[in-house]
């Protein structure tokens, strides 16, 4: 695998991982429940579509602060789900929470994880990038 693909990747299985275990720590939980939503195996996903996003930027030859916020976007987004899903699993399966009230517990403990990761990935992927570039 190229050098650039492989740093993202990599890149965002660390941050997701990072993310979701900040936004949602896995203490007193059983292993049961943590496999299926595993921050490593959501950590997969993202980066994997990632991968194909940048791709597909790079053939449109969109510049790169855009393909980094577009990127940082969507994986913001997929955070902010993977917050919503593991909260499901681990907190309000045991009890009768609604969809608002999961939200009104997961968009608080998400926030700060989401825009510290974020500006970490935006700002990484800038220069793993720009690297690329000047390779060339």
């Amino acid at each position: 695998m190229p050098r650039k693909p492989l740093l993202i990747f990599l890149l965002t299985l660390f941050l997701t991982v990072l993310q979701v275990q900040w936004a949602a720590p896995a203490d007193g939980y059983d292993d049961a429940t943590l496999s299926v939503l595993s921050p490593e195996v959501l950590g997969a996903y993202p980066g994997v579509l990632l991968l194909f996003l940048q791709a597909v930027f790079a053939r449109r030859a969109m510049p790169l602060t855009r393909q980094a916020a577009s990127s940082t976007g969507l994986l913001a987004v997929y955070w902010l789900l993977a917050n919503y899903v593991t909260f499901d699993a681990r907190v309000a399966s045991w009890s009768t929470f609604s969809p608002l009230e999961i939200w009104a517990h997961v968009l608080p403990a998400s926030i700060l994880s989401i825009a510290v990761c974020g500006a970490a990935y935006f700002g990484a992927t800038v220069l793993i990038l720009r690297q690329g570039r000047a390779k060339k």
